[in-house]
This record gives structure tokens, C-alpha cells and sequence, in this order.
């Protein structure tokens, strides 16, 4: 896209994988209904989106163990008392709490990334190819 902002305004899904340190998606932009998905800024330094999309957004994680205290994402508000880690409302250990409460809610992914998830993907895959054979 050639203007961030009118992008993310105008999408259903927003997918940011960034190396950024600083935020690049602003939480004013976001429009009731949407989802980000955050895969990026994998170190404590790194941010992808600022204090707004947090505080707008129902806020789940892949794993809480890997994300809350290692990712600038979450590390940085919950630090500055933005955001706390009570706030996030799930990780993959509690897929059942991964629903929308409303069509219009803002909703949130931060993938802080690991091995569990290349193990839960192919276990996934393993089981669906033995489903099917």
C-alpha cells in the first residue's frame, strides 16, 4: 500500500510482520470489526502498534509465557502502566476464550513466536493428514 494509514481504514484483517522499534500502526485508524495480527517486532525493543490499538483492542497472545515479559509489544505498555498483564484476554493454552464478544470490537493477535507453535501447527497437520488417510 502506498498510505499505511488509508490501508489499515480500509481493511478487515490487518497483518504487520516488522522489524519496526517504533509503532507504525496507529490505533486511531482502526475501525470497528477489524483484527490485527501482529508477528512481527519479536525483541523488547520492538513495537509495531502504539498505546491506542492496545487500549482499543480485545488483546490475545500465542502464549503469555513468551510475550508478556519478553515483548516490547506488551512489555513496553504493560511497563509503563498503559496496559497491564491481566488485560490480555487469552493465549493458544485457552483457545476456547478466542471469540469475538461483537461484531464491532477491535481485536488483537500478538505472536511472540517459538518452537511451541511450529510444534502445534505440525501436530495440527499430522493429525488432519491421519483424519484423511
Amino acid at each position: 500500500a502506498d498510505d499505511l494509514e488509508t490501508a489499515v481504514r480500509d481493511a478487515d484483517i490487518i497483518t504487520s510482520a516488522t522489524m519496526s522499534t517504533e509503532p507504525l500502526i496507529k490505533g486511531a485508524w482502526l475501525q470497528p470489526g477489524q483484527h490485527l495480527d501482529l508477528i512481527g517486532a519479536y525483541r523488547p525493543d520492538m513495537r509495531e502498534v502504539d498505546d491506542t490499538a492496545l487500549t482499543r483492542a480485545r488483546v490475545f497472545v500465542d502464549s503469555l509465557d513468551t510475550t508478556v515479559e519478553h515483548i516490547g509489544e506488551l512489555k513496553i505498555p504493560i511497563a509503563q502502566g498503559v496496559l497491564s498483564a491481566s488485560d490480555i484476554v487469552a493465549d493458544y493454552y485457552d483457545l476456547g476464550a478466542f471469540t469475538r464478544q461483537s461484531e464491532d470490537e477491535i481485536t488483537l493477535f500478538k505472536n511472540g513466536g517459538g518452537a511451541h507453535l511450529d510444534l502445534m501447527t505440525s501436530r495440527y497437520i499430522l493429525d488432519r493428514w491421519r483424519a484423511h488417510r
